[in-house]
């Protein structure tokens, strides 16, 4: 557990955090620009000298600990590559700091796909592989908690879509929890195991990972892995091994529906039953491919679905990710 209780003012901003926070896969923080994020993930960092009060870290007391010493993975807004060291010299910079076996950097530049940029100059790289290198640089560090601040700002959606992966298969390859700090509700719906809501200098609250379908990795190709989903099987972009769990997140475009999708465009639908169905929350929960959703109904002609009733489950867009099974709640 991440424990906060910390405060700090300036002349125009003040920020007051009592939480703790679990040490499991991506928790996103989220809030307006302005709201305290960076500034949260500095105090974490050891990096806002004026910041009062304690921060422990699985049972360690980081309150007085210098920066250097607290093992963290800083990844920021823009990548901040050394420019006169390659690909290859900005991870090795990380590792060396803190005494980091090779066979570490290999594995992280295996886990980002990143040996074709190895050799390449920073000047030379596009937005996503820079940020991609950067991810790599704090990964080969070794960090024991990962703080990456809004690292996809600026990069196109199609950018985005191609590095969000790559977050998700490091911080669950290698076991380290991470907090993404992001007003996306797209990078949240994708990477979130959970969101800590802030605005104004003030944590405002908790939410849920979104919905989502989980899936094991049964076989895997060049840039693909084939999931199994109760008896289903979906061949997906991804780089994977054997025996990983990934989830399918449902975001927030799907669509639950009476009838069956006929030649729908969807990317994906799925037949679903009815367990449960609270007309007070407007929420039904219902059974797919062997697990068990809720989901808000919407409702047609004031009635809720009784139990039993079969429901499509129809999504327009399909992508997965690896996750921290511990993160989820799954015993290996």
């Amino acid at each position: 557990m991440l424990s906060l209780d910390i405060a700090v003012s300036y002349a125009d901003f003040a920020l007051d955090a009592l939480v703790d926070i679990p040490l499991a896969g991506i928790t996103a923080l989220s809030g307006p620009s302005g709201s305290g994020k960076t500034t949260l993930l500095r105090i974490i960092a050891g990096l806002e000298p004026l910041a009062q009060g304690s921060v422990t870290f699985a049972g360690e007391d980081w309150t007085a600990l210098p920066a250097a010493k607290r093992g963290v993975g800083y990844v920021f807004q823009d990548a901040r590559l050394f420019p006169h060291l390659d690909v290859a010299g900005n991870l090795a910079y990380g590792a060396r700091r803190r005494g980091i076996l090779p066979e570490m950097v290999e594995a992280v530049i295996a886990a980002l796909d990143m040996q074709p940029l190895l050799h390449r100059a920073p000047a030379t790289l596009s937005g996503g592989e820079s940020r991609r290198v950067a991810l790599g640089r704090a990964l080969a560090s070794g960090p024991r908690i990962l703080l990456m601040d809004e690292p996809l700002t600026g990069l196109d959606r199609a950018r985005k879509a191609d590095l969000m992966p790559y977050i998700a298969r490091a911080v669950a390859s290698f076991g380290v929890p991470a907090l993404y700090v992001t007003h996306s509700a797209g990078e949240i719906s994708f990477l979130a195991d959970r969101t800590l809501a802030i605005e104004a200098g003030q944590l405002t609250g908790w939410f849920p990972a979104a919905p989502h379908l989980l899936g094991q990795v049964v076989a895997t190709a060049p840039g693909q892995i084939e999931l199994a989903l109760g008896h289903m099987r979906l061949w997906l972009r991804g780089v994977g091994d054997l025996g990983e769990v990934w989830a399918i997140p449902l975001g927030r475009d799907y669509l639950l529906s009476l009838d069956a999708p006929g030649l729908s465009t969807a990317a994906l639908s799925l037949e679903t039953h009815v367990l449960r169905a609270d007309p007070g929350s407007g929420q039904c929960t219902v059974e797919v491919a062997g697990q068990h959703l809720t989901l808000p109904w919407a409702r047609q002609d004031g009635a809720m679905p009784g139990v039993g009733r079969a429901l499509w489950l129809s999504l327009p867009h399909l992508a997965a990710r690896p996750v921290q099974t511990e993160a989820f709640g799954i015993m290996d």
